[in-house]
């Protein structure tokens, strides 16, 4: 019994460990846009920077093509560099609604700001 004990705690530990590793704690929050957003992808938390507990937020802006895709992504105002990146990443591979072939495109830069926190934040923040 003790054996199979022996076994079994240190599976449960790194099972913790690694969800406690995979999981996101980064909120998004868009600016007022008229593009309806279908896929939106939030952003890792840097290994290093958890392991620091490094917070910090990012407010990326970017155009949105006619087939939703986004384009020209550009940092605006970083409060860490090592955010950026992954914030990047999330935006390009977020996706919006695409336009109907009478719809006109709008040259409205939208933005979105990621905030990463190693405390869960509360859903009416933003």
């Amino acid at each position: 019994m003790w054996r199979a004990l022996l076994l079994v705690v240190p599976l449960l530990i790194a099972g913790m460990v690694a969800a406690e590793e995979d999981s996101s704690v980064a909120k998004v929050v868009d600016s007022s846009t008229h593009r309806i957003p279908t896929n939106t992808v939030v952003p890792k938390y840097p290994r290093k920077a958890r392991r620091d507990r490094v917070e910090g937020e990012v407010e990326v802006c970017f155009d949105v093509d006619r087939k939703g895709r986004p384009r020209r992504i550009a940092v605006r105002n970083s409060t860490n560099r090592a955010f950026e990146r992954p914030s990047i990443s999330a935006v390009r591979a977020s996706f919006f609604r695409p336009l109907e072939d009478d719809e006109k495109l709008q040259a409205i830069k939208s933005c979105r700001t990621f905030i990463f926190s190693l405390e869960p934040l509360d859903e009416g923040v933003g």
